[in-house]
């Protein structure tokens, strides 16, 4: 009986082997799981405004460089806060007094008592094809009496001016004049810009204040 009991023990640990060794083989043979990888989430990047263009001349930063004349006399250019502004002058003002963005170059130019007239004449500019001045054209917002014509005249490479070149009438109470006008026709050309404004009222010289809201050259990339 024991020999039996030994036979069948010595039987039984070689079939526990052999189904050891089946079950590790079918394990082994089993391809191993990997999570798939998910393919990542293709993010959209903002839209980047492309750079539309450039300011080729700023007429309101350059305000002092330019030379003022009242077409009678020529005038100091931004002069002390106790001169004599009899002739005329022109000024940089807070764009906030005048219900405008903060920030925004906004230049008053005021007739004198002596003129009704008020120029300024900047430097030298080349004027590319495409280029185009932009404003905004108003008369001052406390104004009732303002009737003014606004001027965007040259001089040309050889001196001449060109008067009248391009120009705009406003009345107090009327809605800004957006202006972006295109100076193809001078195009190659290098000449002197003159900003200037005649004043058509019969108030004071202050209710007839003249404002340049971002007066620019504007210039589009190629």
């Amino acid at each position: 009986m024991t020999n039996t009991i030994k036979i069948m023990n010595k039987k039984f640990g070689i079939l526990s082997v052999f189904l050891i060794f089946i079950l590790g083989c079918s394990f082994a043979a089993s391809p191993t799981l990997t999570p798939s990888p998910i393919p990542p989430t293709t993010t959209i990047a903002p839209t980047q405004p492309a750079a539309l263009g450039t300011i080729a001349l700023d007429f309101v930063a350059l305000m002092c460089d330019a030379q003022w004349m009242n077409g009678a006399q020529h005038l100091i250019a931004c002069p002390s806060a106790n001169a004599d502004l009899s002739g005329g002058y022109a000024k940089l003002i807070d764009s906030t007094s005048e219900g405008l963005p903060a920030n925004t170059p906004v230049m008053l130019t005021v007739v004198g008592t002596t003129s009704n007239a008020v120029f300024l004449r900047y430097p030298t500019f080349s004027v590319h094809a495409g280029d185009r001045f932009r404003a905004a054209l108003r008369c001052q917002s406390t104004s009732t009496t303002c009737d003014i014509d606004f001027r965007l005249e040259y001089y040309d490479a050889n001196g001449k001016y060109h008067s009248p070149f391009a120009d705009w009438h406003y009345v107090a109470g009327q809605s800004p004049i957006n202006e972006d006008y295109d100076l193809s026709s001078l195009a190659g050309q290098k000449v002197d810009f003159v900003l200037g404004i005649q004043s058509n009222g019969s108030g004071s010289p202050q209710d007839n204040g003249a404002l340049w809201i971002a007066p620019v050259i504007y210039r589009q990339n190629p």
